[in-house]
């Protein structure tokens, strides 16, 4: 899923800075503790993942994470939370969602960018590498952002030994969305930490703890595709879909007169020829300002993700927040 966040400030977007590179060895660092904690990643023999949760919605709900990987094109994963149920497949060239909801919660997606976060290391580049402290142990602290993008930069921090401690994200300027990892353990050639968490401006909305991580035979069974699942094509060059067009969701004039603030959030299905639908509300603001989300985003353009040079079906996720200056 493609995150896409803007802020709306009576209908101006805010820009966010870019950054040069740190030295050599710090970069390197990073990628070296990315990848050990990479389970994906020149993994040969079949392994299980079980992981229990619990997510803040309107109040604290247990969930779980199974997963079966055979290779990184082929595994299945199952997860819950409370009432909800999304099982996944990867199946060479395809991925096949199966779910009992129209879209995924919002803090399922988040909990799978905590569990996931030694991926995507390529092309990370670093700058202003500093020492600090967290929970009185020293870190060494870099930002972060994806070479050639104008994402908006974060800080990721290791530990004295040189694994993941932390990384921040500033996606929202009064909002920070920081994963912390800890109790870190032997995998074959990996790393991984037993506890991860996120917190949002400083609230912890998501615990995890991983139960089982083991060698386990696969039952290629798991990949056949589930049951009415949704079918997305897969590949090793895949890139993203790109916003071309995209007028900002004007600030309602009785929210703006009232001092309201809040975060919509909209997942969409992106098709190949660059339109979207399927747009779901999956996190609310307030009616009027939701309104004025759904409304601009339907005018929104994309460049279509792509396999290759062929155009793919994508999915993405955009945060509108209303905020006053």
């Amino acid at each position: 899923m493609n995150r896409l966040a803007i802020v709306v400030f009576f209908g101006v977007t805010l820009a966010f800075p870019i950054f040069g590179n740190a030295d050599d060895s710090a970069q390197q660092q990073l990628m070296n503790a990315k990848q050990s904690s990479d389970l994906t990643l020149n993994e040969k023999e079949p392994f299980e993942l079980d992981v229990d949760f619990t997510a803040q919605q309107k109040l604290p709900t247990q969930g779980h994470l199974s997963m079966k990987w055979k290779s990184k094109d082929e595994w299945w994963r199952s997860i819950e939370l409370g009432d909800f149920k999304e099982i996944e497949v990867r199946n060479g060239g395809w991925l096949y969602t199966s779910r009992n909801s129209d879209s995924t919660p919002v803090r399922v997606r988040e909990f799978l960018q905590l569990i996931q976060f030694g991926q995507e290391a390529k092309d990370l580049v670093t700058d202003k590498q500093q020492p600090s402290t967290e929970y009185g142990f020293p870190v060494s602290c870099l930002r972060v952002k994806k070479n050639h993008t104008k994402e908006t930069p974060h800080v990721i921090c290791l530990n004295v030994s040189h694994e993941i401690s932390s990384d921040t994200w500033w996606d929202l300027p009064d909002s920070p969305t920081r994963l912390e990892f800890a109790d870190y353990f032997d995998f074959d050639d990996h790393r991984f930490p037993r506890t991860l968490q996120m917190l949002e401006n400083g609230s912890r909305v998501i615990k995890a703890y991983v139960k089982t991580l083991a060698p386990s035979p696969f039952n290629d069974v798991l990949l056949t595709k589930p049951d009415g699942a949704i079918e997305r094509r897969q590949c090793d060059n895949w890139k993203p879909p790109m916003a071309v067009k995209t007028p900002d969701p004007p600030y309602p004039p009785a929210a703006g007169r009232n001092g309201s603030i809040g975060d919509s959030i909209v997942s969409m299905t992106v098709l190949a020829d660059g339109s979207a639908t399927d747009f779901q509300l999956i996190g609310s603001a307030s009616h009027a300002m939701d309104a004025s989300t759904l409304d601009t985003l339907k005018k929104w353009k994309f460049k279509p993700a792509t396999c290759g040079s062929e155009p793919v079906v994508s999915d993405v996720e955009v945060i509108v927040s209303f905020r006053l200056r």
